[in-house]
């Protein structure tokens, strides 16, 4: 297991996240960055004489992405640069449309968080024909870094697939003796580069564990609801005895999958429970021994991007890929989560 280390501070968030992102924290003379207050197509944002950062953020559904917009926000406008952002609210064709809307503006450098990695692509060309440096943060594009291109900044979701089924064969074994068993995958969205390397690296583990099967998928769209009603879902089809492990894409969807385990009566499920996120609420469930094993990136790309740009604008090159540490949590470790759950909760943080 990594050594867990010192997150970067982020204010408690409200619970209505994406209308209340300035309950988040943003300064009170700054505008909000929620779409109400993005430019329309046809406007352009004051020419200042600044550095124009634009940023496309392809969800605010949940609470890692709205802690990373206000981060990302936060670490833009502290620099004195310019900040202009949209929300494409899980959906590709708007988030296509965002960016061209962001590129009309003249940006000097854009930051793009792609829903979907197939379905993004284009927008690769679309800053290069605009000659708009490209930075693609958390979730990858399938196209080369190259050109107007410049790096993707993210966490490796293979890694995390890897680590969660190496605990499941670890849950397993311990369970029966052997590595065998049934897992259900509430699913966070297919098409989402995350959930592809999450599924890769849990497959390149599983080829040795035949026995061990993913007996039911199904995609819940990384809320706490999808995640409710896929776990009510796969709790009906499957009696007690017929599911061994849950496996989960996001904290959110752990949560409702949880909830929906505990109206059920399904206890039995309690320790054999794996997620990604690492939201405060899924540490304590770790500690309390209903999750077995949680993998976190924490929501600060920010900084990143700002020594990304920094980097750019002086010339130097960059890395095509830049890694960013997961964090893990697991019932074989308690007492590091218990570290790390006093530590985001002493400074007031979700993650």
């Amino acid at each position: 297991m990594k050594k867990l280390s010192r997150s970067i501070l982020c204010a408690a968030l409200a619970a209505i996240m994406v209308l209340t992102l300035t309950a988040c924290g943003s300064k009170k003379d700054e505008p909000a960055s929620t779409p109400n207050n993005e430019p329309a197509a046809s406007e352009k944002a004051p020419d200042d004489g600044k550095i124009k950062v634009a940023y496309s953020n392809g969800e605010l559904v949940n609470a890692w992405r709205v802690c990373n917009q206000k981060e990302m926000e936060e670490s833009i406008r502290a620099q004195g640069w310019d900040f202009i952002t949209t929300d494409a609210n899980q959906d590709p064709s708007k988030q296509l449309t965002d960016i061209q809307n962001l590129l009309a503006q003249n940006p000097d450098y854009i930051v793009v968080s792609p829903i979907e990695s197939e379905a993004l692509a284009p927008a690769v060309q679309m800053c290069e024909d605009a000659g708009v440096p490209l930075i693609v943060i958390d979730r990858t594009l399938a196209a080369e870094v190259g050109g107007m291109y410049k790096t993707v900044i993210a966490q490796s979701h293979v890694i995390s697939g890897q680590i969660l089924a190496e605990r499941t064969v670890e849950l397993l074994t311990e369970k029966y003796g052997e590595p065998r068993g049934n897992v259900v995958h509430v699913q966070g969205q297919s098409g989402a580069s995350p959930v592809i390397d999450a599924n890769k690296g849990w497959d390149e583990v599983m080829a040795q564990y035949p026995n061990i099967k993913t007996i039911a998928t199904e995609d819940a769209g990384f809320t706490k609801e999808g995640g409710m009603k896929v776990m009510e879902d796969f709790l009906t089809a499957y009696p007690a005895g017929q599911i061994d492990v849950v496996r989960t894409d996001y904290s959110d969807m752990t949560m409702g999958a949880i909830d929906a385990i505990d109206n059920a009566g399904r206890t039995e499920l309690h320790g054999y429970i794996i997620g990604e996120g690492g939201h405060i609420k899924c540490i304590e469930k770790v500690v309390e021994g209903v999750i077995a094993c949680e993998t976190q990136t924490p929501p600060y790309f920010g900084t990143p991007v700002v020594e990304t740009i920094q980097k750019l604008m002086n010339g130097e090159e960059v890395p095509a890929y830049q890694e960013v540490p997961i964090k893990v949590f697991s019932t074989a470790d308690v007492e590091a989560a218990q570290s790390y759950l006093k530590e985001i909760t002493d400074a007031g943080s979700e993650f």
